[in-house]
């Protein structure tokens, strides 16, 4: 610290050393942690006056001595230990008995983020006092100084704030451990004449940054859902005027921009021209003075006065001087007497009829706190507002007071439009201002659509009309109230949909007002405001509307859940023996089914594309980014679509499913009006959160839809699995040697494949129409629901439902087809195992053979064939893929098994492989290569039959140099299949002897 104690010169005639300031820097900060105000200002009083006299306690100059006497205390202190503390705790005063340890004076790692460390003594150091006499000046001043100067550099930044602009220039100037925080280019750099970013760190950045932000500049980033964050600033419109005039910035781009890069000059700039006029206002006699005599000497008019004295009310929230509580108390008095003067004169004006005198006074008045006195006043004299309207104003009160439906609340908004298109004429006309006249006209269209504050009666007479008109809706009678004998009146559910509809069409109206208003001729409003307005009139009943919307889209579930639930109870039966009678007839050509259920997707699609007005071509690849239509849902009931149903008794409605999109579509219709208002809007959030309810709405009930009849239809799979295996299990009990089978069991397995087989096409059937269905949810999302919901927001609970119902359609596919799948084998291996002879692999020498499958193969692959034939011709290809993939594994592993049940000599071998030839076959066509190799491995492990055994270990050792069994069969696998060789006992030597490849 030797080099930061330069002569007092350097700082100014009379000002404290720049240690002393540095001292009294951190006893302000200690006494401010404590709750104690003081203020720490640069002063002339010589040291060791008392703390009453200067301001702070003076600590003495005599910092080196002070330093040699704690040096000897600190020795002859017990041995300190080190502590890891948050940095608040240490700021707030907890571990004032404790100093704080560098980083640069630790040999440990750097202290976490937010800790500081401190090392506190096993004894705490007696509670010395600062100095209050000469004598005891410096006492203990080392030991704070150095407390301060090792805080990081981060929480030393932070004490800056709080300092006035003289004490922090001299403080961050003066001392090196401020210097090499704030500045980038270390110590030296504080006079080097670089600014902005090429001068300090992100530290010193902050810092003046931060002084911006005490002038009334707001900074902040921007958070839009769905958007990434976007960096604002919004500055005082006399504080961009000036910043404009001195620097040629203009706008908000460039102004953030010159904030980020370089906000020290910002500050410095306004700072220079404000502070001689603020300070002035410390001194009741040079108030006036420093108000209407500029810098240049020259007399200010009466605007240029205005537009400095709202530069300076901003400036003014700083508190850049000590005497910041007296020049602000000035300032204000001054303010608002020098507004009161003008305002008066803008009144008489206005009652006078000078418009002339009126444009004066506004010149002046826009000026000061934005003209917001001049504002009231012409929106408090306009007649509407008054207490006593004229009789052009009165049409516009009686039209509102006979609102009922939509169509007299247009005739309303049209008389209420001519009244703005009219004020907004003489706004254009009384003031100069472009601003100004935006103001009062919004101000105006504020005061109508506001909550009446006063007695005038044409106090939001928006709002009152607004009020009737509920009370109306709301009073319709409906049929339940009265005798059923009178007719024409609607239901409860009737009337609700008529209240929804009509708000959200009275809402549309006005938005169509509020865009005429921005495009008016003499004074335009911008959209935004006007829509502010207009939706604020709302903010009070969209509690109500929405829980009214869920309660109306849950009730419209509801009755389509019943009405087809009736039909399903009243047709199940006779459906049911039909779907069973006409199985069969379904079985004979499949590649018809799949060609009526095309068809029919495609008329459900067209429905869907006609009634959601989409193109299906357009709707995935534009992303749902059509642009909003407005609700014009109807004034009843929505109308049920009906496109029938592919089968004759199917477990799923896709009627139902269609209607329940319809309906929703209706209801985000009715609330997509509201989510049109500005982001930072409660109104556009409830009304956000609606739609994602509704949307989760959908999605549940559709859920509950699918589950039962997949439910039922794997109950229905494993029922039969377990009916198939426990007759295979029978049957296999009763077989007893090679006895073929008779003609009745013979009937009874076709039997059982035709169940089997009308199961798995009715399981069939209801993947697509499933998948339909969710086809349709998909094809909704992506071209209506994504205008509102983010797709791609995985915490959104919309889209959670929406993977929650994926997930339940593919689990319960999963586990049908497992289902399927088991049925399939089960039937397989038992056709293998109870056709499949002994001799058939192991043949007598006179027996000559045919070199053909087997009988046991050919039945097997046909069986597998006709099973998997419905899949080939009407599940998706993702679908098949998986499913006779799926298949193909299993009846590997099935074969692999049976092969090791036989003891299989040469001839037999060659019999082997023409069965495994036709199941190879087979599998060529129908499952993938991954799953072919499995067969092609086992086909060429087939050939250790036919060779000679001097031949077989080679054999062996050249098929596993070719990695033929690698991710196939394990070593053990291949060893059991050698190993049923009729001969392998004699021959087992020459196979296993020093094996070194198995």
């Amino acid at each position: 610290m030797g080099e930061d104690s330069g002569d007092e010169a350097g700082i100014g005639g009379g000002w404290l050393s720049p240690r002393t300031l540095l001292d009294k820097t951190t006893k302000f900060v200690l006494n401010a942690a404590h709750g104690k105000t003081r203020t720490l200002l640069p002063t002339t009083e010589p040291a060791g006056r008392g703390f009453a006299e200067t301001g702070v306690l003076d600590w003495g100059d005599d910092i080196d001595a002070s330093a040699e006497d704690e040096a000897e205390e600190h020795a002859a202190e017990p041995q300190e230990h080190l502590m890891l503390v948050p940095e608040r705790d240490v700021l707030c005063g907890r571990w004032n008995d404790c100093a704080v340890v560098g980083d640069e004076q630790s040999a440990l790692s750097p202290a976490p983020p937010g800790m500081l460390r401190i090392v506190r003594p096993a004894v705490p150091p007696p509670r010395r006092r600062t100095a209050t006499r000469p004598g005891l000046a410096g006492t203990g001043a080392a030991g704070q100084l150095r407390q301060f100067t090792a805080l990081p550099a981060r929480v030393v930044a932070r004490v800056l704030e709080l300092l006035p602009v003289d004490a922090m220039l001299a403080v961050a100037n003066s001392c090196r451990v401020l210097r090499r925080a704030m500045h980038a280019h270390g110590p030296g750099a504080a006079g080097s004449g670089a600014a902005g970013a090429q001068a300090y760190t992100g530290v010193g950045l902050r810092v003046w940054r931060a002084r911006i932000g005490q002038m009334g500049w707001r900074m902040w980033h921007e958070r839009r859902r769905g958007l990434e964050r976007r960096p604002r600033i919004a500055v005082p419109p006399s504080h961009a005027r000036l910043l404009a005039r001195l620097s040629g910035v203009d706008g908000e781009a460039a102004v953030l921009e010159l904030v980020r890069l370089e906000p020290d000059l910002v500050f410095k700039a306004v700072y220079a021209e404000l502070i001689g006029d603020y300070s002035a206002f410390a001194r009741a006699d040079r108030c006036v003075p420093a108000l209407a005599w500029a810098g240049d000497g020259r007399l200010r008019g009466a605007r240029s006065a205005a537009e400095r004295l709202d530069q300076l009310l901003w400036f003014a929230r700083g508190r850049f001087t000590g005497a910041a509580d007296a020049a602000n108390r000035r300032l204000v008095a001054a303010a608002d007497a020098f507004e009161a003067a003008h305002l008066a004169r803008f009144k008489r004006a206005l009652v006078a009829g000078d418009r002339a005198q009126m444009r004066r006074c506004a010149l002046v008045l826009a000026g000061i706190r934005d003209g917001r006195a001049c504002v009231r006043v012409l929106v408090d004299a306009h007649p509407l507002f008054n207490g006593a309207p004229a009789p052009r104003y009165s049409a516009v009160l009686d039209a509102g007071a006979r609102v009922a439906d939509a169509h007299t609340f247009d005739a309303f908004l049209g008389a209420l439009h001519s009244v703005i298109a009219e004020h907004a004429r003489v706004v254009a006309a009384v003031l100069p201002v472009p601003a100004l006249q935006e103001s009062a006209l919004h101000a105006f269209v504020q005061a109508l659509f506001a909550s009446p504050a006063g007695s005038g009666s044409g106090s939001g007479v928006a709002l009152g009309a607004l009020r009737r008109l509920y009370a109306h809706l709301r009073a319709i009678p409906v049929a339940d109230q009265i005798s059923r004998g009178e007719r024409g009146l609607p239901d409860a559910a009737t009337r609700d949909i008529v209240y929804l509809s009509t708000v959200a069409s009275v809402v549309s109206l006005v938005l169509d007002k509020a865009d005429a208003w921005a495009q008016m001729p003499h004074v335009r409003l911008p959209r935004e405001l006007g829509r502010r307005c207009v939706f604020a009139a709302f903010d009070g009943v969209i509690d109500e509307y929405v829980l009214l919307e869920r309660r109306v889209i849950e009730r419209a579930y509801e009755g389509e859940v019943a009405q087809w639930a009736a039909r399903a109870a009243r047709d199940s039966v006779a459906a049911a023996e039909a779907a069973a009678a006409d199985a069969a007839a379904r079985l004979v050509n499949f590649r018809q089914r799949q060609q009526q259920l095309d068809e029919y997707r495609d008329r459900v699609l067209l429905v869907l594309q006609d009634r959601l007005q989409i193109t299906l071509e357009g709707s995935s690849s534009n992303g749902g980014k059509r642009p909003r239509r407005r609700s014009s849902a109807s004034h009843e009931a929505p109308r049920r679509t009906v496109v029938g149903d592919v089968l004759g008794y199917a477990p799923i409605s896709i009627d139902l499913c269609l209607n329940m999109v319809l309906t929703n579509r209706d209801t985000i219709e009715r609330l997509a009006v509201f989510a049109e208002a500005p982001p930072d809007m409660r109104l556009r959030e409830k009304a956000q959160d609606a739609i994602e309810s509704v949307v989760c709405s959908l999605l549940q009930n559709i859920g509950n839809h699918l589950r039962p009849a997949f439910g039922h239809m794997v109950a229905e799979l494993k029922d039969l699995e377990h009916t198939v295996m426990l007759s295979l299990e029978q049957h296999q009990q009763q077989q007893s040697g090679d006895t073929a089978y008779t003609a009745a069991q013979a009937q009874a397995e076709q039997q059982a494949r035709g169940k089997f087989a009308s199961a798995e096409l009715r399981f069939f059937e209801l993947i697509h129409l499933s998948d339909l269905c969710v086809q349709l949810l998909e094809i909704y999302f992506k071209s209506y629901v994504a205008q509102f919901i983010d797709q791609h927001d995985f915490l959104s609970q919309s889209n959670q439902e929406r993977r929650g119902l994926e997930r339940l359609v593919d689990d319960s596919v999963a586990v049908g087809m497992d289902c399927v799948i088991s049925i399939i084998m089960s039937q397989t291996q038992h056709i293998v195992n109870t056709e499949q002879r002994a001799s058939d692999f192991s043949p007598d020498s006179n027996v000559s053979l045919a070199l053909t499958p087997t009988l046991a193969c050919t039945r097997a692959v046909q069986f597998l064939g006709e099973s998997t034939v419905v899949l080939q011709s009407m599940a998706q290809r993702q679908v098949r893929a998986v499913f006779v993939g799926e298949v193909g594994l299993r009846l590997f592993h099935v074969l692999l098994d049976h092969v090791k049940q036989f003891r299989i000599t040469e001839p037999g071998g060659f019999q082997l492989i023409a069965d495994l030839n036709l199941y190879y076959d087979w599998a060529a066509a129908n499952v993938d290569p991954d799953i072919l190799r499995y067969f092609a491995a086992l086909k060429d492990l087939a050939n250790c039959f036919i060779l000679a055994p001097r031949d077989l270990r080679g054999f062996l050792k050249d098929q596993y140099s070719r990695h033929t069994f690698d991710g196939v069969m394990r070593s053990e696998e291949v060893y059991d299949v050698v190993a049923c060789r009729a001969d392998y006992r004699a021959i087992r030597s020459q196979v296993e002897g020093h094996c070194d490849f198995m």
